[in-house]
């Protein structure tokens, strides 16, 4: 049972699940796959519609890939190391964030895959 006042602000944790863990690499994974697919898209006549990415792109395509990678990996981190807290109102836990972005990566890479089928 825990207090009220433990409940209340950020929670910082150092300890996680195998299965969240999971979730966390396979999303750096994506991350990877989607910058080779997006390179190879653009080989293909593609366009970068994100103006950071495509910043990146000018110079280079390891330094796009890099700050991809780099970029997750930052993000992911910072939402790990609060995965713990609540917000919108105690609404949602941090940690159920991790799905939702699982999701939204599967469909990037379908989308991904429909073009690679088209061009």
């Amino acid at each position: 049972m825990r207090r009220a006042t433990d409940r209340q602000g950020i929670k910082f944790v150092d300890e996680y699940d195998q299965t969240f863990m999971g979730v966390i690499i396979f999303l750096v994974i994506l991350s990877i796959i989607d910058g080779f697919m997006t390179l190879h898209l653009l080989d293909q006549g593609a366009h970068e519609i994100n103006p950071l990415m495509s910043f990146c792109l000018d110079l280079g395509p390891w330094f796009f890939l890099a700050s991809k990678f780099l970029l997750t990996c930052s993000g992911v981190m910072c939402l790990l190391v609060v995965s713990n807290s609540q917000v919108f109102g105690d609404r949602i836990q941090v940690r159920d964030v991790f799905p939702a972005m699982l999701f939204l990566y599967l469909v990037v890479m379908a989308w991904n895959s429909f073009l690679y089928a088209i061009v």
